[in-house]
């Protein structure tokens, strides 16, 4: 049973760096400055907005607290818009996927902190 979950996230993994490795001139077509919308529909974490820049199909945090915490996000997209975060504020941690276009961005997030699991939506516009 281990060995099938552990091939599993193996896959999982080499999956995601194929998707990942399309050629960055693709993915330049989502540069710039993003506001991203973090909305809970699991758990107690409320709504959260977090600044977010993306050059060459990485994605990073300039703004944003969380229960008075910086929040840091680090991603990538790729040149087809396919989108995975991690994101920490203080012992809080979160994951999230979804997909960018050129005018915004969605996907689905979970996150795990001292007071429990919470889940939910993101959306991101152009700033």
């Amino acid at each position: 049973m281990i060995g099938y979950r552990m091939c599993a996230l193996a896959l999982s993994a080499a999956a995601f760096a194929i998707l990942c490795s399309a050629p960055l001139a693709n993915a330049a077509s989502f540069n710039g400055s993003w506001n991203m919308f973090l909305v809970t529909t699991s758990g107690h974490c409320g709504t959260i907005k977090v600044g977010l820049a993306i050059s060459g199909g990485k994605i990073s945090s300039t703004n944003g607290k969380f229960v008075m915490r910086p929040i840091h996000i680090a991603g990538l997209v790729s040149g087809s818009g396919q989108a995975r975060m991690n994101g920490v504020a203080g012992p809080r941690k979160a994951e999230g996927l979804g997909r960018f276009t050129r005018a915004k961005g969605n996907g689905k997030w979970n996150g795990t902190g001292p007071s429990g699991v919470c889940s939910g939506v993101w959306t991101a516009v152009r700033a």
